[in-house]
């Protein structure tokens, strides 16, 4: 047994002895209150012998019969003697009555019921013969006859109270005699458990002898290692009383110290063995580990000192120090050990560890330099490689052209990794805070990829457990790349399977937000879900190499999630799924939080409602889509402005020649009058708008064309699709956003896209649906209407690209570039980014420029095709109508997702094809 059992034991049978003190106490206080019980019956059974009112009470018949003899004799002869025999027994039977209404025992019997009525008699009768019985003889012998009379009566009653308490009497003792008896009988069982008792405890006592002299043989035992084990402890060992004095000196301690035991023993520690003085910072927390003893379950002090051997020498020291609190003086154990070898070894370790951060930091500076210089040659050749392609004359070079810019454009990706990897290693990561819809965030997330997840056949949701998130506080930039790269993932990993995006707060931590994205794809091995999050780091082919990639997304979404104070992991079961899930500080934002800053591609000026739309403005509106036409509207309206709408340029003459308008915005693309003729003929018609301020409203406008613009008499240009915020500060005259109206449409890339795919400066192509703009859309026109307006385009451009489908580009051109400039606005309106772009190098490609010959005033003719100016190129047309067949696909799931999330708020969707007028009112 050891010295634990040992005490254990010892501890139970303190308790023990404890608990059986206890009863026995309980047992002895019973037996005395039963013993008292039983001495008050006793008592009382004393008190009825001594008392002879229960014979007086027998006795009472008695005396009335006796009273009745001598009054009998009196009256046969009423001589002196016997007339005092009548008082005399008179007065017997009178102190009879009256000793029971003295007695403690039958005087509460007399106002019971059964003998209140015959004790009344009794006294009545007495009560009343008493002045009779003390009048003279001659008087008491008139009177013998009428004392007598009563007697019979009275007799009679006094035998009914002898009975009754005969019978109590018997009652009450068999009572008591059955109360005696069963406290005895207590008495004797307390008794009987006392005894067991004691006798329990005596074997307790036995038995915890027995366990004491056994601990004693542990204790001895235990000592005995304790003292070898200090002996030949490889560390010093120093026990001090609390004052510091040395009680003991292990071998190892003499050895470092070079001090014999003899002479440390009752030497003052903190003096002899440290070298640091006794206020410094060292003694003084030695000193606060001798006075304060650590607290259960507390760990030992350990600090690093510098001590000093016996030849004065110094070296560091490593001591960790306990105190027993346990006893009243207390002692304290000290463990020393020579840490120099370790202190060299530390110092060695940081100057290679501050050499490779060094060469780290300079191969990130390296990385990042070389991969942002490599961007811009890579962006030329991707962008020259476009242009050549245009300009090939055969179809393998075509082909070549077209693997070389898809190469181009991978090499550019993996570019763009190594910088943001680049950037995080030189700590240029650092998370901004500012408050966004979170919610709102996750929504776009899953519409950026919900056509490439749709087109691997498989199904994405975005659930919220606890209900809306709303706006948060962090950095909306990182958490969307991190979202991407999680939601990419999934997708690209995934056949015809489930995609789940899920955000909720933690129960426990309320300022945290756990994201999960979960999948039920290929899954990764569990030996390689660590690796997978290290740089250039791709699984085997049938996992990373089918799919492409640097293996650099995982590495940045965990540098950027560290650097948002949050971290990042991954469950996985190899072929059954990953859920990778994000946890991260994103307190809710307070109602007064600045609003989000604009995400990339957002005009700021888009970017919230506080916008100050200037004074009510008449505005005639001329548009000829009627998506384009009700959206405007309302954004108008929506400011305070008054507006009157015109389907074609016809029209928009017309209604400005018959009414006073304080501006006109006016399309320029339109059949029988586009906007540049509709201009020219509300100036020179001098009629009541011909002063009013004309801006010009075009899908994608060329430099050369602002000129045109503004010699046909418009202010400015603004760029389609146009935000809220941006029109309305545009109307009210502010240059900066007619500035940015006029380089590009608010809510997206302007100038990336008004070049057309391929052309100078080309851009990559843009995301499929931009989230924040179609948010927008539905924000200021309502879900219901929203949804209607989505599906409206939706059948709009599937019967256009039908159409597109069955032209001639050679016989067609014109009528092919106008259905594609239409679609354009409507596209940018929704969104639709990726669609835009293609529709644009679709009518570049057409030869179309700004304007297609339908849009060009009707005064003109067609110029003829100078020398060497570019020609509609048949193969090129035909790529870029493929091209937009396949991002509409994937544009129209997204839009289907849009629809169907925005019936989900408002009821059943509207019917497909309803006409705007119809279902799109306000």
């Amino acid at each position: 047994m050891g010295a634990r059992e040992v005490a254990t034991w010892q501890r139970m049978g303190q308790y023990r002895l404890g608990a059986a003190a206890l009863v026995a106490g309980l047992c002895l206080v019973a037996i005395a209150f039963l013993a008292q019980e039983v001495r008050a019956r006793l008592a009382v059974l004393e008190r009825a012998n001594s008392d002879n009112t229960q014979w007086v009470m027998l006795q009472t018949e008695v005396e009335v019969l006796r009273l009745q003899g001598a009054l009998t004799e009196a009256q046969k002869r009423p001589t002196p003697d016997r007339l005092d025999e009548v008082r005399r027994w008179f007065n017997v039977f009178y102190s009879r009555v009256a000793m029971l209404d003295r007695s403690t025992l039958y005087a509460p019997l007399m106002d019971l019921p059964d003998y209140a009525a015959g004790y009344r008699q009794v006294m009545a009768y007495l009560d009343e013969t008493v002045a009779l019985i003390d009048a003279p003889d001659r008087m008491l012998a008139r009177n013998l006859g009428r004392i007598a009379a009563p007697l019979p009566e009275v007799r009679a009653a006094t035998r009914a109270m002898t009975l009754d308490a005969v019978s109590d009497f018997a009652a009450q003792a068999d009572m008591n005699r059955e109360s005696i008896s069963l406290t005895l009988l207590r008495l004797a069982a307390v008794t009987a458990a006392l005894m067991l008792i004691l006798a329990g405890v005596a074997a307790i006592l036995a038995l915890q002898f027995r366990r004491s002299e056994i601990q004693k043989r542990v204790l001895s035992d235990t000592g005995a290692r304790l003292s070898a084990i200090v002996a030949t402890s490889a560390d010093g060992i120093v026990v001090t009383d609390r004052n510091g004095i040395i009680l003991d000196f292990n071998p190892a301690a003499e050895a470092i110290f070079g001090l014999p035991a003899a002479r440390a023993i009752g030497r003052n520690a903190l003096e002899d063995l440290f070298a640091e003085g006794l206020d410094g910072p060292q003694q003084r927390a030695l000193i606060a580990a001798l006075s304060e003893p650590r607290g259960e379950g507390q760990d030992a002090l350990r600090i690093e000192v510098d001590a000093r051997r016996a030849d004065g020498s110094v070296f560091p020291a490593e001591v960790s120090i306990a105190r027993d609190a346990g006893q009243e003086a207390g002692i304290v154990v000290a463990f020393l050990r020579d840490i120099s070898a370790r202190r060299e070894a530390e110092a060695t370790l940081t100057l290679a560890l501050d050499r490779a951060q060094a060469g780290e930091k300079a191969k990130a500076e390296f990385l990042a330099v070389m991969s942002h210089e490599m961007r811009t040659p890579l962006n030329g050749l991707i962008g020259s490689m476009e242009l050549l392609r245009r300009a090939a004359t055969n179809d393998d070079q075509r082909a070549l052209l077209s693997v070389m810019e898809s190469s181009g454009e991978i090499l550019l990706g993996h570019v763009n990794s190594v910088l943001d990897v680049s950037r995080a290693e030189v700590g240029a990561a650092r998370a901004e805070a500012a408050a966004f819809d979170l919610d709102r965030l996750l929504e776009e997330t899953a519409a950026n990829q919900a056509g490439l997840a749709e087109a691997a056949g498989n199904s994405m949701a975005v659930t919220q457990p606890d209900g809306p998130l709303g706006r948060v506080i962090g950095d909306r930039g990182k958490l969307r790349q991190i979202l991407l790269n999680l939601v990419g993932n999934a997708v690209k990993f995934t056949r015809d399977g489930n995609i789940s995006i899920e955000a909720e707060r933690l129960p426990d931590q309320p300022g945290l937000v756990e994201i999960r994205v979960g999948d039920t794809g290929i899954g990764i091995a569990e030996a390689d879900q660590e690796r997978i999050f290290q740089d250039f780091v791709t699984l085997d082919a049938s996992y990373g190499r089918s799919t492409g990639g640097t293996g650099l997304g995982l590495g940045i979404a965990r540098r950027l999630a560290r650097a948002m104070g949050g971290e990042i992991g991954l469950e996985s079961l190899e072929g059954e799924g990953s859920l990778f899930w994000l946890r991260l500080p994103l307190p809710p934002a307070p109602p007064a939080a600045t609003t989000e800053p604009a995400p990339p591609g957002k005009s700021a000026a888009d970017a919230g409602d506080d916008v100050d739309p200037g004074p009510p403005l008449r505005v005639l509106l001329v548009e000829d889509n009627a998506i384009n036409r009700f959206l405007l509207r309302r954004f108008l309206e929506s400011g305070g402005h008054q507006v009157t709408e015109a389907a074609d340029g016809i029209e928009g003459v017309e209604k400005a020649g018959k009414a006073g308008f304080d501006a006109i915005l006016m399309d320029i693309s339109m059949p029988r009058m586009d906007g540049i003729a509709a201009t020219r003929a509300i100036r020179v018609g001098g009629g009541p708008s011909a002063q009013a301020r004309i801006l010009a409203l075009t899908a994608h406008a060329l430099p050369q064309e602002q000129a045109r613009f503004r010699a046909a008499g418009m202010e400015a240009s603004l760029t389609k699709p146009i935000g809220r915020n941006a029109l309305l500060r545009a109307l009210a005259g502010d240059p900066a956003a007619l500035d940015r109206a006029a380089t590009g449409p608010a809510g997206g890339p302007a100038l990336a896209e008004t070049g057309g795919a391929g052309g100078p400066g080309a851009a990559p192509l843009p995301q499929v649906i931009d989230a924040d703009r179609l948010a927008d859309l539905i924000r200021y026109v309502g879900a219901e209407t929203a949804q209607a307006l989505i599906l409206r385009l939706i059948e709009e451009a599937d019967a256009s690209l039908a159409r597109l489908g069955a032209l001639d580009p050679g016989r067609d051109g014109a009528e092919m570039a106008r259905l594609c400039h239409r679609l354009t606005g409507s596209s940018g309106t929704f969104g639709a980014l990726a669609l835009r772009h293609a529709l644009m190098a679709a009518q570049e490609a057409l030869g179309a420029g700004a304007l297609h010959p339908d849009d060009r005033p009707q005064a003109e003719e067609p110029p003829a095709a100078a020398p060497g100016e570019h020609q509609p190129d048949p193969a090129a047309i035909a790529q870029a109508l493929s091209r937009i067949a396949g991002i509409w696909q994937e544009t129209r799931a997204a839009l289907l997702l849009q629809a169907e999330a925005a019936s989900g708020e408002t009821g059943p969707a509207a019917p497909r094809g309803a006409p705007a007028s119809e279902t799109a009112a306000p």
